[in-house]
């Protein structure tokens, strides 16, 4: 017979049975209301989960459209470049696993036995996983093709690291026509912030300076999308069946104004050595054929990794010599003599200057006005206006100064496109110019007590004091030539979808009446030709065979002690103008020995003649 404790003993066995079994069934029951709860009552959501997981949206960048020079030469394109990112939503979560992808990108070498990857750089980019999930984040930019097959070997070591291709901005003729074509970079935070910019994301690469920036959204296109299949390691396995995606819409090309063959002649006219600027438009329209300013940059460096492109950007934007301005259009100075033919216009157009009029005091090398012994450059004698413009004599045109006065002077200049209001040429970065009067001259030096007086006049009438750019002064010396207004300068001829469909034509526009009485349009002409193919002429060096040439050189006056600033302004054919070109020389002395023999490679280019032809 069992005794009691071995009855208590089976009894506690029993229940501690029961107690198993019924945890057993309780734990079957939760799991499969739990199954059920997945298969059925969180079952679109599980299933977009795993199809999150399993797909990946990949946004397709459009294609940049090309910039061409007017004859359809390339002057900007796109090369393909890799890059190595990392996909936030395939790298390990647990911190061992990240660690261990960030030890095995570090310690990938070149052949050269230098690290790939820089530790903070790619530190960085890990903390960035964190908050972005669903874009790529760059740890390589330009990745060579070694590079990118180092990382596909070790790709099942390399959870979440991807390789991408992408387009970058090619220059093919490096710093040719650089301040007008301008380049790409990654959009900054701070322009993220901009109106401007709305839509765009961190990592878009958009157009910075020149014709990139002015036409990027014709450039840019519409990007499109697909759906692709990836597995565990975020790699691409294919592309899901029955998903169609939407494919890129490429962006717009420019055919520009730009001529190729004038702008290289133009760039070999001025050593990189030199600061200065070349404009050369089309007066009958407004078409800028060629545009230099000099010293040049590469553009072609921001589209480089990152490493070099920082060490790049830094030679340029620390070089005092200011590569990265473009001096052509942001560049102001004293319009010097070439300002003479504003004067002269004036004086014609008021009926106080004739051809046939003559002062009182001959130029003896001075001109003294009341206390104040104004010098002239040379002694010229006694000349009427187109001789005085011819010899560039400064005594003439300190007393027609004086006559004319400085609102008839300044309502000519303003005519044919001088002022404070820009001429809106389609680049950003285009200053206007100063035409002071009493007003405005005392507004402006204000600080520093100084007040108009009349004997300012003197120093107006000869071009020292106002500010121009080379943009104005060529389009004012074209304007001048044709007496048919002035056209707005520009660079886009049209714009072409990927098929060579013209989409858009650039229309010529007058902005300024441009234009005078006949009689004063025939002495201005006399003179400018007088100044280019007389013997005695200031601009003799700016001739060439078989074309007629006329100019007006200058030289402007901008630091006390050195060298004047070169000028050149000039049209050709004089009596059927097709171009107009402007040249200014930093500090390089005077407009007819230095900036005229530029002036004049650049228009012999044009109409295709010999530089050796005499």
């Amino acid at each position: 017979m069992r005794s009691l404790s071995d009855n208590d003993s089976v009894q506690t066995r029993n229940w501690n049975i029961l107690v198993f079994m019924a945890g057993v069934v309780v734990l079957v029951i939760v799991l499969l209301c739990r199954l059920y709860s997945l298969q059925h009552t969180h079952y679109d959501e599980n299933f977009k989960r795993s199809e999150k997981n399993r797909l990946r949206r990949v946004e397709l960048v459009a294609e940049r459209g090309y910039i061409y020079d007017r004859n359809g030469e390339v002057l900007v394109r796109n090369r393909p470049s890799f890059q190595i990112a990392l996909q936030a939503l395939h790298l390990p979560r647990k911190k061992e696993g990240r660690d261990s992808v960030f030890n095995l990108l570090l310690g990938i070498k070149d052949k050269n036995g230098a690290r790939v990857f820089d530790s903070l750089s790619l530190d960085t980019a890990f903390q960035r996983t964190r908050w972005i999930k669903n874009r790529p984040i760059r740890i390589l930019e330009d990745a060579s093709p070694e590079q990118v097959a180092v990382i596909e070997e070790h790709s099942s070591e390399l959870p979440g690291v991807v390789t991408l291709t992408e387009s970058r901005r090619d220059y093919p003729y490096g710093t040719l026509a650089s301040h007008v074509l301008g380049y790409t970079s990654e959009i900054s935070e701070e322009q993220l912030k901009l109106p401007t910019f709305e839509g765009y994301s961190q990592g878009d690469r958009i157009g910075q300076k020149g014709l990139e920036q002015e036409y990027d959204a014709e450039f840019r296109g519409k990007n499109g999308v697909k759906l692709v299949e990836v597995n565990a390691f975020g790699r691409e396995v294919g592309s899901p069946r029955a998903v169609e995606g939407m494919a890129p819409v490429p962006g717009y090309h420019l055919v520009s104004t730009i001529d190729l063959k004038l702008q290289k002649a133009a760039e070999a006219a001025i050593p990189d050595s030199v600061r200065g600027a070349l404009v050369a438009i089309d007066p009958r329209n407004g078409e800028i054929l060629a545009m230099v300013s000099s010293p040049r940059l590469d553009p072609n460096i921001f589209s480089l990794k990152k490493r070099e492109r920082n060490k790049g950007w830094a030679q340029v934007a620390l070089d005092s010599l200011r590569p990265l301005t473009n001096r052509a259009v942001s560049g102001v100075y004293p319009p010097a003599s070439v300002f003479k033919l504003v004067t002269a216009g004036a004086g014609l157009e008021s009926g106080i200057l004739s051809e046939s009029k003559y002062y009182p005091k001959s130029c003896t090398g001075g001109f003294q006005y009341g206390v104040r012994y104004q010098k002239c450059w040379g002694v010229h004698g006694n000349l009427n206006v187109v001789n005085a413009i011819r010899l560039s004599c400064d005594v003439f045109f300190y007393q027609a100064g004086l006559e004319i006065d400085m609102a008839r002077i300044n309502e000519f200049a303003r005519r044919f496109g001088y002022g404070e209001e820009p001429l809106g040429i389609d680049i950003p970065g285009e200053k206007s110019g100063w035409l002071p009067d009493s007003a405005s001259f005392n507004a402006r030096n204000k600080r520093v007590g100084w007040r108009w007086a009349r004997g300012l006049i003197l120093n107006l009438s000869i071009g020292q004091g106002q500010l121009v750019t080379p943009l104005q002064q060529a389009t004012f010396i074209g304007s001048l030539a044709t007496n048919k207004g002035v056209y707005r300068p520009h660079f886009m001829k049209e714009l072409r979808d990927s098929q060579g469909n013209v989409v858009r034509r650039y229309e010529p526009e007058i902005i300024r009446s441009g234009k005078m009485k006949p009689e004063t349009h025939r002495v201005l002409l006399a003179a400018m030709d007088s100044v280019v193919n007389h013997p005695g002429g200031t601009g003799k060096r700016g001739a060439i065979p078989g074309i007629r040439v006329g100019a007006k050189t200058g030289s402007g006056e901008w630091k006390k002690g050195e060298k004047t600033h070169a000028w050149y302004a000039a049209v050709a054919p004089l009596y059927d103008p097709q171009i107009a070109v402007a040249v200014i020389l930093e500090a390089a002395g005077g407009g007819g020995s230095k900036a005229a023999p530029v002036a004049r490679k650049v228009l012999m280019a044009y109409f295709g003649l010999d530089e050796e032809e005499k």
